[in-house]
């Protein structure tokens, strides 16, 4: 190993540590900046594993003065300009470096940011070990329920999360329609977490189109407004099957097209069976699925039965068009070695719990049927628990310690995800004003 990769490698390892330290820093300890002014940590923060600043959203007092924003981590100060920051708008939010090191000099100062600087010692706050396993203020109150009231209240706060992404779904239905409401909704899903604008974005475009194209082009719509349909004519990369479906798609959308993809930039920062090639293929393949009338057609799949004959029949169908995205990431990409499906189980009860049900919740509003309602609401409760996402497994370790079972199904995560953006995010994690903490208090 060259010694510039044993420096990288160390510097990472470095700042991990620091950010670990901050992650378990204790609500309201206070520490003395580097310009003298005196600061307490309301709230560290969310640690933000993505592109951009470490933590995100956290509140601090500085001299008496409430900041909210973002705070970034590193070994020395310096590393600021040596890693771009200044330069890049995802920063601009950032209330305070936290470094190991201050290496401030005369011939550095006018690249630094105006934001406070912490100089973290090694130990201090966080190495006690009763502050290194943090828990969030209403932890001991829901520690006094039983399991039954536990899954209840989060089963409940679930429903709310879903009677208001039904209202936001409600609202789209009556400006734009059921069909564009429904297809929006899905390519805001697919955009998560990185690319939920564009794929927004993409989904305004298409709403241009009459239901008519959307329902005979659906697919090459997608791919030529999105902007990364490759030219045939002109990508020599291109070969074999991803040249033929380019070129199908190209002369499809040709003829129709409106806005081309300009403007548009999708962040590549995803494992590549992530690809945004492959998520455009998933919403191009819901379209070509459902279309015409997508509310309809799935509230009819609704009287399957069971939750889990609902899952597969979605599966089933979702999987029968181009195999051509099973086996690549990309049209140029070499055919995959293990073919991975598009939608796998996991994708498909993603899309049925954050999509398919918020949609036909709204659906069944718009057309009063309260038997739709009512059976929506009915199989929410019944899902079992999806895949876990790092706002859930937070949301368990700070406010359910030592109930890593608690949560048994997805209405219950989405009630943790719920209580999270209503009260923990709105809050900045500050458990000292939190509305949900205080109605407990008041009930002792």
């Amino acid at each position: 190993m060259s010694r510039p990769e044993q420096k990288q490698i160390s510097q990472t390892e470095a700042e991990l540590s620091i950010q670990k330290q901050w992650s378990e820093i204790r609500r309201g300890a206070v520490f003395t900046l580097l310009n003298g002014a005196s600061l307490r940590v309301l709230s560290p923060g969310r640690w933000n594993r993505m592109p951009g600043p470490d933590f995100r959203n956290a509140k601090l007092e500085v001299n008496g003065k409430m900041l909210y924003g973002d705070i970034e981590v590193h070994g020395k100060t310096s590393d600021w300009i040596s890693h771009g920051h200044g330069a890049d708008p995802a920063y601009d939010n950032v209330i305070l470096h936290v470094v190991r090191r201050d290496d401030t000099s005369p011939g550095n100062v006018a690249f630094l940011p105006e934001s406070a600087v912490l100089v973290l010692p090694e130990t201090g706050e966080g190495d006690d070990e009763s502050e290194t396993k943090p828990q969030a203020a209403c932890a001991a109150y829901f520690a006094k329920m039983t399991a039954s009231e536990l899954e209840k209240f989060l089963c409940d706060a679930g429903a709310d999360r879903l009677r208001l992404r039904a209202d936001e779904r409600l609202r789209v239905m009556i400006s734009a329609g059921t069909t564009k409401a429904f297809l929006s909704a899905v390519a805001e899903q697919l955009g998560v977490p990185d690319n939920r604008e564009v794929f927004r974005t993409l989904a305004e475009r298409l709403r241009e189109y009459q239901e008519d194209e959307l329902t005979a082009h659906f697919e090459a719509l997608v791919w030529g407004e999105s902007g990364l349909l490759p030219d045939p004519a002109a990508d020599k990369r291109l070969t074999g099957d991803g040249r033929a479906l380019a070129s199908a798609w190209w002369d499809e959308w040709w003829p129709l097209r409106k806005n081309g993809g300009e403007g548009l930039f999708f962040k590549r920062t995803c494992r590549p069976l992530n690809s945004p090639e492959r998520r455009l293929a998933m919403l191009g393949a819901v379209g070509r699925t459902f279309l015409p009338d997508p509310c309809g057609q799935l509230a009819g799949i609704l009287k399957c039965g069971s939750v889990d004959l609902i899952l597969e029949t979605i599966q089933e169908r979702l999987s029968g068009g181009e195999a051509f995205w099973d086996a690549h990431t990309s049209f140029r990409s070499a055919e995959l070695k293990h073919h991975a499906a598009l939608f796998g189980r996991p994708r498909v009860e993603s899309l049925f719990a954050d999509v398919i049900l918020p949609v036909l919740a709204a659906y069944a509003k718009l057309v009063h049927d309260d038997a739709l309602e009512t059976r929506v609401f009915e199989l929410f409760r019944a899902m079992p628990p999806l895949q876990s996402n790092l706002v859930v497994r937070r949301m368990q370790s700070l406010c359910l310690p030592g109930r890593k079972n608690a949560v048994k199904t997805a209405a219950a995560q989405q009630g943790l995800i719920h209580l999270y953006k209503t009260h923990c995010e709105a809050q900045a994690s500050d458990c000292g004003a939190c509305r949900l903490y205080h109605s407990f208090a008041s009930e002792q």
